[in-house]
């Protein structure tokens, strides 16, 4: 699995249930995994924490607090597609659905290889009533995850289209 992926599972889970408690163990558990996932992503350690940093308050359901941090990273270093896709799902969940798409086409930019952006950006776009840009999207994601001999989210994405 892509490591972004990994980032955005274990985003999607925690920030999915903000009202969910979770052990000490297991929450150092996810902590360092998350750290590790994310320090093998970003060389630089003040942008992985920042990262780190974003993606917790996520996780809190702080999602302007993510944002900042987010941010604070893309000025730092804009090539930084992790903190346009972070960004772009923390902007989701507040329903600023152009932002979200913007940074998701940014990443694309600097990135076109990651099937997550694709369909991060699709489900923004049938949001918005888009069905055209996210079918288009959707078929994009599924020619990469085939290439990455990735086809287990295939029904992800069908249930999507339908």
């Amino acid at each position: 699995m892509h490591l972004l992926s990994k980032i955005y599972l274990l985003f999607l889970i925690l920030i999915a249930s903000p009202h969910l408690v979770l052990s000490q163990s297991l929450n150092d558990s996810l902590m360092v995994n998350s750290q590790r996932i994310a320090q093998t992503y970003i060389s630089d350690p003040h942008l992985n924490d920042l990262l780190i940093q974003g993606m917790e308050k996520g996780i809190q359901g702080d999602y302007q607090g993510a944002i900042a941090l987010f941010t604070e990273i893309l000025q730092f270093n804009p090539h930084e597609v992790e903190a346009y896709y972070n960004r772009g799902i923390a902007y989701t969940k507040i329903n600023n659905y152009q932002a979200a798409i913007a940074d998701f086409t940014q990443a694309l930019t600097l990135n076109s290889t990651i099937p997550d952006l694709y369909i991060e950006r699709a489900k923004v776009h049938l949001k918005l009533g888009n069905r055209t840009e996210a079918i288009a999207d959707l078929k994009k994601a599924k020619a990469l995850l085939r290439q990455q001999g990735n086809t287990s989210r295939y029904s992800e994405i069908d249930q999507l289209l339908n």
